[in-house]
């Protein structure tokens, strides 16, 4: 289903819905500040392998959870002072934090790599979102390739034999997040700049 959400306000009907989907082991097609994407929920196993075989390869980049606030990314990652004092003038923002993952996160995504990318956004669809889903979402661009998708209608095209729900706010002009590791207690800029 693909329904249409006021880009600044949207509806918390439809939100509430988004967040039934993501409940129930589905993936979600969603706005973000910096383009589309997809997600799921990160607690559900089920939901993990299906949002994985939509993007095969996508195991071998750095998972990125979106969370609500900071307080909340301590359960998945390790946030030490140093992480934790460059993190909270910039969320939420257009930034992915790469931490140290915590082990039964990583077991859980069941990925190789010991950290984890950390987003929360600014979009107003996940203030509304997280008022009713109350666990972190996998995440990944919403594109097959290395070629970026922004029309919602060649996403829609794209992506619905394999989404059960996208949220719809209009086209989105890509602008990928800033890419920043804290692991170790240094910043590394992957992709971007720390603002």
């Amino acid at each position: 289903m693909r329904l249409e959400v006021h880009p600044e306000n949207p509806q918390p009907r439809i939100v509430k819905q988004a967040a039934e989907i993501l409940e129930d082991d589905g993936l979600v097609l969603y706005p973000t500040e910096s383009g589309y994407a997809i997600g799921c929920n990160a607690e559900s196993s089920k939901a993990i392998h299906k949002l994985y075989a939509l993007k095969k390869p996508m195991k071998k980049f750095f998972m990125a959870l979106i969370v609500p606030d900071i307080r909340f990314a301590t359960g998945y990652a390790h946030v030490s002072n140093f992480a934790f004092n460059i993190i909270k003038q910039r969320v939420p923002g257009p930034y992915t934090f790469i931490l140290p993952a915590d082990p039964h996160i990583a077991r859980k995504l069941d990925v190789k790599r010991p950290e984890i990318g950390i987003r929360i956004p600014t979009h107003p669809f996940f203030k509304e979102l997280f008022q009713h889903f109350d666990k972190p979402i996998l995440s990944t661009a919403a594109k097959l390739s290395d070629e970026d998708i922004y029309e919602t209608d060649e996403l829609w095209k794209t992506f619905q034999h394999s989404v059960e729900m996208m949220v719809d706010c209009g086209n989105i002009e890509i602008n990928p997040t800033n890419v920043v590791s804290l692991v170790g207690d240094c910043v590394d800029v992957i992709r971007g700049e720390l603002i």
